[in-house]
Protein backbone atom coordinates (compact mmCIF):
# COMPACT_ATOMS: atom_id res chain seq x y z
CA UNK A 1 0.00 0.00 0.00
CA UNK A 2 1.14 3.57 -0.72
CA UNK A 3 0.84 7.02 0.83
CA UNK A 4 0.36 10.02 -1.46
CA UNK A 5 1.30 13.54 -0.37
CA UNK A 6 -0.24 16.47 -2.23
CA UNK A 7 1.35 19.91 -1.97
CA UNK A 8 -1.28 22.60 -2.52
CA UNK A 9 -4.12 20.41 -1.35
CA UNK A 10 -6.87 23.01 -1.01
CA UNK A 11 -7.13 23.97 -4.69
CA UNK A 12 -8.92 22.36 -7.64
CA UNK A 13 -6.38 19.53 -7.96
CA UNK A 14 -6.23 18.79 -4.23
CA UNK A 15 -10.00 18.69 -3.79
CA UNK A 16 -10.43 16.61 -6.92
CA UNK A 17 -7.83 14.14 -5.63
CA UNK A 18 -9.58 13.83 -2.28
CA UNK A 19 -12.95 13.37 -3.99
CA UNK A 20 -11.54 10.69 -6.31
CA UNK A 21 -9.78 8.94 -3.42
CA UNK A 22 -13.05 8.75 -1.48
CA UNK A 23 -14.75 7.09 -4.47
CA UNK A 24 -12.03 4.51 -5.05
CA UNK A 25 -10.55 6.01 -8.22
CA UNK A 26 -7.04 5.51 -6.84
CA UNK A 27 -7.49 1.87 -5.72
CA UNK A 28 -5.64 0.57 -8.76
CA UNK A 29 -2.53 2.39 -7.53
CA UNK A 30 -2.85 0.87 -4.02
CA UNK A 31 -3.01 4.30 -2.39
CA UNK A 32 -4.55 3.90 1.06
CA UNK A 33 -3.67 7.25 2.65
CA UNK A 34 -3.36 10.87 1.55
CA UNK A 35 -1.49 13.77 3.13
CA UNK A 36 -2.79 17.20 2.07
CA UNK A 37 -0.42 20.13 2.62
CA UNK A 38 -1.73 23.68 2.21
CA UNK A 39 -1.58 27.21 3.61
CA UNK A 40 -5.39 27.25 3.42
CA UNK A 41 -6.33 23.86 4.83
CA UNK A 42 -9.61 25.27 6.19
CA UNK A 43 -10.91 25.26 2.62
CA UNK A 44 -10.81 21.47 2.79
CA UNK A 45 -12.42 21.36 6.21
CA UNK A 46 -15.35 23.42 4.93
CA UNK A 47 -16.18 20.89 2.21
CA UNK A 48 -18.33 17.82 2.81
CA UNK A 49 -15.54 15.53 1.60
CA UNK A 50 -14.72 12.56 3.81
CA UNK A 51 -11.38 12.85 5.59
CA UNK A 52 -11.07 9.15 6.39
CA UNK A 53 -7.42 8.08 5.91
CA UNK A 54 -6.55 11.71 5.14
CA UNK A 55 -4.05 13.78 7.08
CA UNK A 56 -4.40 17.55 6.81
CA UNK A 57 -1.19 19.54 7.24
CA UNK A 58 -1.28 23.32 7.55
CA UNK A 59 1.88 24.88 6.18
CA UNK A 60 3.49 27.07 3.54
CA UNK A 61 5.68 24.92 1.28
CA UNK A 62 8.11 27.83 1.12
CA UNK A 63 8.68 27.64 4.88
CA UNK A 64 8.01 24.17 6.26
CA UNK A 65 11.06 22.13 7.28
CA UNK A 66 9.89 18.60 6.58
CA UNK A 67 7.23 16.45 4.95
CA UNK A 68 5.75 13.16 6.17
CA UNK A 69 7.20 10.06 4.55
CA UNK A 70 5.31 8.89 1.49
CA UNK A 71 5.95 6.87 -1.64
CA UNK A 72 4.41 9.49 -3.94
CA UNK A 73 4.37 13.30 -3.91
CA UNK A 74 2.41 15.54 -6.25
CA UNK A 75 3.40 19.21 -6.19
CA UNK A 76 0.20 21.04 -7.16
CA UNK A 77 0.73 24.38 -5.40
CA UNK A 78 -0.30 27.07 -7.88
CA UNK A 79 -0.78 30.82 -7.44
CA UNK A 80 -2.27 31.49 -10.87
CA UNK A 81 -5.39 33.16 -9.50
CA UNK A 82 -3.23 35.72 -7.69
CA UNK A 83 -1.30 36.72 -10.80
CA UNK A 84 -3.58 39.54 -11.99
CA UNK A 85 -3.74 41.06 -8.50
CA UNK A 86 0.01 41.35 -7.89
CA UNK A 87 1.18 44.67 -6.47
CA UNK A 88 4.82 43.71 -5.97
CA UNK A 89 6.05 41.48 -8.82
CA UNK A 90 9.57 41.18 -7.42
CA UNK A 91 8.21 39.86 -4.11
CA UNK A 92 5.80 37.50 -5.91
CA UNK A 93 8.65 36.01 -7.95
CA UNK A 94 10.81 35.66 -4.85
CA UNK A 95 8.07 33.89 -2.88
CA UNK A 96 7.23 31.58 -5.79
CA UNK A 97 10.86 30.55 -6.27
CA UNK A 98 11.28 30.16 -2.54
CA UNK A 99 8.43 27.62 -2.51
CA UNK A 100 9.91 25.28 -5.13
CA UNK A 101 13.45 25.75 -3.81
CA UNK A 102 12.42 24.84 -0.27
CA UNK A 103 10.46 21.85 -1.54
CA UNK A 104 13.45 20.54 -3.48
CA UNK A 105 15.62 21.00 -0.42
CA UNK A 106 13.17 19.12 1.83
CA UNK A 107 12.82 16.10 -0.45
CA UNK A 108 16.57 15.52 -0.65
CA UNK A 109 16.13 13.13 2.27
CA UNK A 110 13.33 11.18 0.56
CA UNK A 111 15.27 9.49 -2.24
CA UNK A 112 12.78 6.63 -2.56
CA UNK A 113 9.86 9.00 -3.11
CA UNK A 114 8.54 9.52 -6.65
CA UNK A 115 7.66 13.14 -7.39
CA UNK A 116 5.30 14.70 -9.94
CA UNK A 117 5.33 18.45 -10.62
CA UNK A 118 2.14 19.89 -12.11
CA UNK A 119 3.29 22.40 -14.69
CA UNK A 120 1.21 24.10 -17.37
CA UNK A 121 0.71 24.08 -21.13
CA UNK A 122 1.37 27.83 -20.86
CA UNK A 123 5.06 26.94 -20.91
CA UNK A 124 4.85 26.33 -24.68
CA UNK A 125 4.05 30.01 -25.18
CA UNK A 126 7.11 31.10 -23.25
CA UNK A 127 10.41 32.06 -24.93
CA UNK A 128 13.10 32.35 -22.28
CA UNK A 129 15.58 33.87 -24.73
CA UNK A 130 13.43 37.00 -25.02
CA UNK A 131 13.36 37.56 -21.25
CA UNK A 132 15.77 40.24 -20.07
CA UNK A 133 14.02 41.25 -16.85
CA UNK A 134 11.60 38.82 -15.20
CA UNK A 135 10.27 41.67 -13.04
CA UNK A 136 8.75 43.24 -16.15
CA UNK A 137 6.62 40.16 -16.93
CA UNK A 138 2.88 40.11 -16.40
CA UNK A 139 -0.02 37.68 -16.48
CA UNK A 140 0.46 34.48 -18.44
CA UNK A 141 4.08 35.28 -19.34
CA UNK A 142 5.00 35.61 -15.66
CA UNK A 143 3.11 32.40 -14.87
CA UNK A 144 4.93 30.53 -17.66
CA UNK A 145 8.29 31.91 -16.51
CA UNK A 146 7.75 30.58 -12.98
CA UNK A 147 6.59 27.18 -14.27
CA UNK A 148 9.72 27.03 -16.45
CA UNK A 149 11.90 27.79 -13.42
CA UNK A 150 10.14 25.15 -11.30
CA UNK A 151 10.51 22.50 -14.02
CA UNK A 152 14.25 23.22 -14.10
CA UNK A 153 14.50 22.75 -10.31
CA UNK A 154 12.52 19.50 -10.42
CA UNK A 155 14.70 18.09 -13.19
CA UNK A 156 17.82 18.82 -11.12
CA UNK A 157 16.64 16.31 -8.50
CA UNK A 158 17.94 13.57 -10.81
CA UNK A 159 21.41 14.50 -9.53
CA UNK A 160 20.29 13.14 -6.15
CA UNK A 161 18.90 9.96 -7.76
CA UNK A 162 15.31 11.07 -7.09
CA UNK A 163 12.75 9.94 -9.66
CA UNK A 164 10.55 12.74 -10.96
CA UNK A 165 8.04 13.56 -13.70
CA UNK A 166 6.28 16.63 -15.07
CA UNK A 167 2.64 17.01 -16.15
CA UNK A 168 1.96 20.05 -18.33
CA UNK A 169 -1.70 20.61 -17.59
CA UNK A 170 -4.18 22.29 -19.92
CA UNK A 171 -7.91 22.94 -19.31
CA UNK A 172 -10.31 20.94 -17.17
CA UNK A 173 -13.85 20.66 -15.90
CA UNK A 174 -15.16 19.20 -12.67
CA UNK A 175 -17.20 19.97 -9.55
CA UNK A 176 -14.27 21.63 -7.74
CA UNK A 177 -13.36 23.99 -10.57
CA UNK A 178 -13.48 27.68 -9.52
CA UNK A 179 -16.53 29.22 -11.16
CA UNK A 180 -15.99 32.92 -10.60
CA UNK A 181 -12.70 33.34 -12.46
CA UNK A 182 -11.63 34.15 -16.02
CA UNK A 183 -12.05 30.52 -17.13
CA UNK A 184 -14.93 30.36 -19.64
CA UNK A 185 -16.15 26.89 -18.67
CA UNK A 186 -16.24 27.91 -15.00
CA UNK A 187 -18.29 30.98 -15.91
CA UNK A 188 -20.70 28.84 -17.97
CA UNK A 189 -21.17 26.45 -15.05
CA UNK A 190 -21.88 29.43 -12.80
CA UNK A 191 -24.42 30.80 -15.31
CA UNK A 192 -26.25 27.46 -15.40
CA UNK A 193 -26.32 27.05 -11.63
CA UNK A 194 -27.64 30.59 -11.16
CA UNK A 195 -30.13 30.09 -14.01
CA UNK A 196 -28.72 32.98 -16.01
CA UNK A 197 -27.95 33.39 -19.70
CA UNK A 198 -24.68 31.84 -20.78
CA UNK A 199 -22.39 34.81 -21.27
CA UNK A 200 -19.58 34.43 -23.83
CA UNK A 201 -17.21 37.30 -23.04
CA UNK A 202 -14.60 36.72 -25.74
CA UNK A 203 -14.63 38.81 -28.94
CA UNK A 204 -12.11 36.52 -30.66
CA UNK A 205 -12.08 32.88 -31.73
CA UNK A 206 -10.99 30.76 -28.77
CA UNK A 207 -10.37 27.02 -29.07
CA UNK A 208 -9.97 24.81 -26.00
CA UNK A 209 -10.48 21.23 -24.83
CA UNK A 210 -11.72 19.99 -21.47
CA UNK A 211 -10.65 16.93 -19.50
CA UNK A 212 -12.94 15.74 -16.70
CA UNK A 213 -11.51 15.84 -13.16
CA UNK A 214 -11.52 12.05 -12.65
CA UNK A 215 -9.50 11.58 -15.84
CA UNK A 216 -7.10 14.29 -14.67
CA UNK A 217 -6.55 12.63 -11.29
CA UNK A 218 -6.04 9.19 -12.82
CA UNK A 219 -3.55 10.57 -15.35
CA UNK A 220 -1.58 12.52 -12.75
CA UNK A 221 -1.31 9.48 -10.50
CA UNK A 222 -0.23 7.21 -13.36
CA UNK A 223 2.43 9.71 -14.45
CA UNK A 224 3.67 10.08 -10.86
CA UNK A 225 3.94 6.30 -10.40
CA UNK A 226 5.98 6.17 -13.61
CA UNK A 227 8.47 8.86 -12.55
CA UNK A 228 12.06 8.22 -13.62
CA UNK A 229 15.52 9.73 -13.23
CA UNK A 230 15.24 11.31 -16.69
CA UNK A 231 12.07 13.23 -15.68
CA UNK A 232 9.50 12.33 -18.37
CA UNK A 233 7.24 15.21 -19.41
CA UNK A 234 3.63 14.65 -20.52
CA UNK A 235 0.84 16.95 -21.67
CA UNK A 236 -2.36 16.35 -19.70
CA UNK A 237 -5.75 17.29 -21.09
CA UNK A 238 -8.31 16.33 -23.72
CA UNK A 239 -7.47 16.16 -27.41
CA UNK A 240 -11.07 16.97 -28.47
CA UNK A 241 -11.11 20.65 -29.37
CA UNK A 242 -14.13 22.95 -29.20
CA UNK A 243 -14.58 26.64 -29.97
CA UNK A 244 -15.91 28.64 -27.02
CA UNK A 245 -19.14 29.65 -28.76
CA UNK A 246 -19.75 26.00 -29.67
CA UNK A 247 -19.16 25.14 -26.02
CA UNK A 248 -21.77 27.73 -25.04
CA UNK A 249 -24.22 26.19 -27.53
CA UNK A 250 -23.61 22.75 -26.01
CA UNK A 251 -24.43 24.10 -22.54
CA UNK A 252 -27.50 25.81 -24.03
CA UNK A 253 -28.79 22.56 -25.56
CA UNK A 254 -28.15 20.53 -22.42
CA UNK A 255 -29.80 22.98 -20.02
CA UNK A 256 -32.18 24.88 -22.34
CA UNK A 257 -30.58 28.23 -21.57
CA UNK A 258 -30.19 31.31 -23.76
CA UNK A 259 -26.77 32.58 -24.87
CA UNK A 260 -25.37 36.09 -24.82
CA UNK A 261 -22.35 36.59 -27.12
CA UNK A 262 -20.08 39.28 -28.53
CA UNK A 263 -19.31 39.78 -32.21
CA UNK A 264 -15.95 38.45 -33.38
CA UNK A 265 -13.75 41.54 -33.80
CA UNK A 266 -10.28 40.02 -33.78
CA UNK A 267 -8.91 37.77 -36.52
CA UNK A 268 -6.48 36.10 -34.14
CA UNK A 269 -7.29 32.51 -33.14
CA UNK A 270 -6.42 31.58 -29.57
CA UNK A 271 -5.84 27.83 -29.63
CA UNK A 272 -4.61 26.01 -26.53
CA UNK A 273 -4.44 22.25 -26.96
CA UNK A 274 -2.31 19.40 -25.55
CA UNK A 275 -0.46 16.70 -27.44
CA UNK A 276 -1.49 13.59 -25.54
CA UNK A 277 -0.03 11.03 -27.92
CA UNK A 278 3.08 10.45 -25.73
CA UNK A 279 0.83 9.73 -22.72
CA UNK A 280 -1.31 7.41 -24.87
CA UNK A 281 1.64 5.49 -26.31
CA UNK A 282 4.08 5.36 -23.40
CA UNK A 283 1.65 5.01 -20.49
CA UNK A 284 -1.49 3.70 -22.16
CA UNK A 285 -3.53 6.63 -20.83
CA UNK A 286 -6.91 7.29 -22.43
CA UNK A 287 -9.82 9.71 -22.03
CA UNK A 288 -12.71 7.99 -20.25
CA UNK A 289 -15.27 10.83 -20.18
CA UNK A 290 -16.37 12.84 -23.23
CA UNK A 291 -17.25 16.52 -22.88
CA UNK A 292 -21.02 16.03 -22.65
CA UNK A 293 -20.59 13.44 -19.90
CA UNK A 294 -18.11 15.70 -18.11
CA UNK A 295 -20.52 18.65 -18.10
CA UNK A 296 -23.49 16.61 -16.85
CA UNK A 297 -21.42 14.89 -14.15
CA UNK A 298 -20.01 18.23 -13.00
CA UNK A 299 -23.44 19.83 -12.63
CA UNK A 300 -24.86 16.74 -10.89
CA UNK A 301 -22.00 16.62 -8.39
CA UNK A 302 -22.19 20.35 -7.65
CA UNK A 303 -25.90 19.97 -6.93
CA UNK A 304 -25.15 16.94 -4.72
CA UNK A 305 -22.74 19.06 -2.67
CA UNK A 306 -25.55 21.53 -1.95
CA UNK A 307 -27.80 18.85 -0.45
Amino acid sequence: MKILTIIGGSGFVGKSFLDAFNRGVLKKFKINKINLVSRNINKIKKTKLSLKNVRLITGDIGKIKSLPKSELIIYAADRYREIDKIKNIKKFIFESKKSINNFCNIVKKNKKTKILFTSSGAIYRFNRENIQDANSLKGKQLYAYLKHYSEYKIKKLRQLKIKTSIARCFTFIGPWLPRETNFAVGNFLDNILKKKKINVKSDSKVIRSYMYADDLIYWLTKICVNSRLDTPVFDVGSNKSIEIKSLAKLFSRLFKTKIQTKKIKKNKIDKYMPNIQPANVKLGLKIKYNLKEAILLTIDKINEKKN
